[in-house]
């Protein structure tokens, strides 16, 4: 089975399905290491890590498929890439379709943000007629060569004109080939019901996965009762080590040496596990003179 048919049977059960957002081949290694059956990359993560700029529509097509290949290329579970607004308009949007997928991605992001895009937590969004974005996703469907191929069509639309108009854009995108939507940003519980409610197709949710989202803090059991199909976690990842390689540098920069943190540190051969040196190891000798 296709790692995109695992990936759209996962989203097509409604079960909540984790996703925690990668920006490297190490994050996801870890994320698949902790039993998670898919993961997401992250433009903000990406962005930051790569470049240390802010999610604002400054990674190109070509940056985003470099992390998507390097991360679908260390991991086993399906990897679903972070298409921005397409890059442009629906024959760019064709384009970054197959060059994802030719670059080992299960799945994909596209949003109807105007470009440059924000990150979906900021403020000051603009998005794109409805019609536009209708014919990004009938692009993208079109061009997907695995019909599993997941398509996850994003509305910021909540943010600038509300849930109702949202759900209506949503609705417009599962009828044009996506396979489910991402309604960025709902500020309440009771938002993230209507939208399920309201919504015929899977729904994903984004808890951010760093304090301070827009999105409140909301349990996955609590979340599959309601019937949201997935749940990204896009800065878990890059939020929990940005903190813990601060306190690490802190401690150096103090103390001058790290026994005030040595507990928190990932052991060297903990590491040398995580990139598969073991396996690498006896390849080498299987392959050896």
């Amino acid at each position: 089975m296709s790692k995109c048919r695992i990936l759209h049977e996962l989203i097509q059960a409604r079960t909540a399905l984790p996703v925690p957002g990668v920006y490297d081949a190490f994050s996801a290694r870890l994320v698949e290491q902790a039993g998670f059956k898919a993961c997401q990359v992250s433009g903000f993560g990406v962005a930051a890590a790569a470049l240390g700029l802010p999610d604002i529509g400054i990674l190109s097509m070509r940056d985003q498929i470099n992390a998507v290949q390097s991360i679908a290329n260390a991991v086993d579970i399906p990897v679903m890439a972070d298409g921005d607004t397409g890059f442009g308009n629906a024959l760019n949007t064709y384009h970054t379709v197959r060059l994802m997928e030719a670059a080992g991605a299960a799945g994909i992001n596209i949003e109807d943000q105007v470009f440059p895009k924000r990150c979906g937590h900021m403020s000051d969004k603009s998005v794109i007629p409805t019609e536009e974005m209708v014919q990004k996703i009938r692009a993208a469907a079109a061009a997907r060569r695995d019909p599993y191929f997941v398509i996850n069509a994003r509305t910021d639309a909540l943010a600038t004109d509300g849930v109702d108009v949202a759900i209506r854009r949503a609705n417009a995108y599962v009828d044009a080939g996506a396979t489910l939507v991402f309604v960025e940003a709902p500020g309440t519980k009771e938002d993230i019901e209507a939208i399920v409610q309201g919504v015929h197709g899977p729904v994903s949710i984004s808890m951010v996965g760093a304090p301070g989202g827009k999105t409140p803090s909301i349990n996955l059991a609590d979340l599959r009762n309601m019937g949201v199909a997935r749940v990204s976690y896009p800065g878990v990842t890059l939020s929990s080590a940005g903190a813990a390689m601060r306190r690490a540098l802190r401690a150096l920069m103090t103390h001058g040496d790290l026994l005030a943190v040595e507990q928190d540190l990932m052991p060297f051969a903990e590491l040398t596990a995580v990139v598969g040196l073991q396996a690498e190891r006896a390849r080498e000798q299987e392959f050896a003179l």
